[in-house]
């Protein structure tokens, strides 16, 4: 199979996973259509939101962005049923900050947020095609809808919460597909998505490479070196996978099917909160991400090669000019970084293992598992 035609079977994945099969039949019939009929109204303003919506979609966002179907699907589900019906040039933005006050109300301060900015995102480009004469949300700004945002999480675990969350997997009746995708997601600083949504085809163990291609959140095509810890973990969630299955982490229901991709994270839900769980601070699938990129700076690994690892673009004119692929220096920094983690999992407790300050050791509640198994 060509790259090209490889690469379109995994971005109609990668969207099928994510929106309902409306939305793409949708988005397959404005892409489909001739713009001509797209923008058959007249030019007395008569024209309704969803008319011009349409024409924004095929002109603008499916060539802006990378996952134009999920602005679709946001658009179909909280815009189009309420405003799509009325003329362009009757909306207020008292009309649309009715639209978004009804999330804010049921406390979808993000997703408000998210429609505010495709809503303005509209309405501008409208104002400038000529559509309208003035954007009813000009003047407004993301802050305006649900106050500022949040600020970003800032949770990495310590060595001593390694060892726990490591060691915590092994004690907790947890399936092997989620105990070993978690400790995956770790070392290869990917996803959980990522994780669960590989195909073992993707895996060249022989050579030490993992060519993820284009399936993550960037759609950049990405090959990650694999280290021999890394491989532990793969050769785990192949044993604990039926041979007719193509993914790693395949769905204990339908081997045929990936495993759902809340299942992990539920996994580190129950583990903390039950009564006889890890016992250390409340942590998400996504911060062992964080704390991969952590632990790279504290290896010190350049910055150009951490992004790479993450898949992040380069900075500045870098990311014009320097095509490398930074395999031989990527390698390097994955070997160190799973030589520290197989260190801290060595250790016979994590009581003397480095915790958030020089001398401090991590303290468990009696309750805890991992207390009772010292």
């Amino acid at each position: 199979m060509s790259n090209a035609v490889s690469g379109t079977t995994s971005e109609t994945n990668f969207a099928t996973e994510n929106v309902g099969r409306h939305v793409l039949a949708y988005l397959q019939n404005i892409k489909t259509t001739p713009l001509s009929q797209l923008d058959d109204f007249d030019e007395e303003g008569n024209a309704t939101v969803g008319q011009v919506i349409n024409v924004w979609i095929r002109l603008s966002l499916i060539l802006t962005r990378r996952r134009p179907e999920i602005a679709v699907s946001s658009l179909m589900k909280h815009v189009l049923p309420v405003i799509g019906d009325v003329p362009l040039n009757k909306i207020t933005r008292l009309r649309l900050n009715r639209l978004f006050n009804v999330l804010l109300a049921d406390g979808k301060i993000s997703e408000a947020k998210r429609i505010f900015a495709l809503c303005k995102q509209f309405f501008g480009w409208a104002e400038t095609q000529g559509y309208l004469s003035h954007s009813p949300l000009s003047s407004m700004k993301r802050r305006d809808v649900g106050g500022r945002n949040t600020p970003p999480r800032e949770r990495a675990l310590t060595d001593a919460e390694i060892w726990v969350f490591w060691h915590g997997l092994d004690l907790w009746d947890v399936s092997e597909q989620c105990r070993w995708a978690l400790r995956l997601c770790l070392l290869t600083a990917r996803r959980p998505d990522e994780i669960v949504r590989a195909r073992k085809e993707e895996f060249h163990l022989r050579i030490g490479i993992w060519r993820q291609g284009t399936r993550n959140k960037s759609a950049r095509d990405h090959t990650l070196p694999l280290t021999d810890l890394m491989v532990t973990c793969v050769n785990a969630l192949i044993a604990a996978s039926p041979k007719n299955s193509p993914w790693l982490v395949p769905s204990p229901f339908d081997a045929q099917k990936p495993l759902s991709r809340g299942a992990v994270t539920q996994v580190i839900r129950r583990m903390l909160r039950a009564e006889r769980g890890l016992g250390i601070e409340p942590f998400a699938t996504r911060d062992l991400r964080r704390t991969a990129r952590s632990k790279l700076s504290s290896l010190n690994v350049p910055n150009d090669v951490a992004r790479k690892i993450m898949n992040h673009s380069l900075e500045g004119i870098d990311r014009v000019y320097d095509t490398h692929d930074y395999l031989p220096q990527m390698k390097q920094a994955l070997e160190a970084f799973s030589d520290n983690i197989q260190g801290i999992i060595s250790a016979s407790d994590y009581f003397d293992l480095h915790h958030k300050f020089e001398g401090e050791s991590l303290q468990v509640p009696e309750i805890s598992l991992l207390y009772m198994e010292r």
